[in-house]
């Protein structure tokens, strides 16, 4: 069976029948625009993980640093007081801005998850 495979295969190349591929491979055509909306998404999820890694361990560090603080000086509670501050919103965020904002959304989620497992 193999041997009559091989010899169709040979008579095909033999009377130019047959034409054998290249071997450079098939690649898509891919525009410089959708490299770079890949890599601008890909750097932000980078970015973003550093930061969001960061602010876990900073919020760790803090909230045990606070309840340490309150426990040995009580006094120090009053400084360690948040402020609150309004935002103002008026034009639609940019792309930097919306993954700025995805950023703190998600850094506040997880200072609230840091917070009730330390505390």
């Amino acid at each position: 069976m193999c041997f009559g495979m091989l010899t169709y295969r040979a008579w095909e190349i033999r009377t130019l029948q047959f034409t054998p591929k290249s071997n450079t491979p098939n690649l898509p055509d891919v525009s410089f625009r959708h490299i770079e909306k890949n890599m601008l998404y890909l750097t932000k999820h980078i970015i973003q993980a550093i930061v969001l890694t960061v602010v876990k361990y900073w919020f760790i560090i803090t909230t045990k640093g606070k309840k340490w603080a309150m426990e040995k000086w009580p006094k120090v509670e009053s400084y360690l007081k948040k402020k609150s501050q309004a935002v103002a919103k008026t034009t639609p965020p940019s792309f930097v801005k919306r993954a700025i904002l995805e950023s703190k959304t998600k850094i506040r989620r997880i200072k609230e998850k840091v917070k009730r497992e330390h505390e």
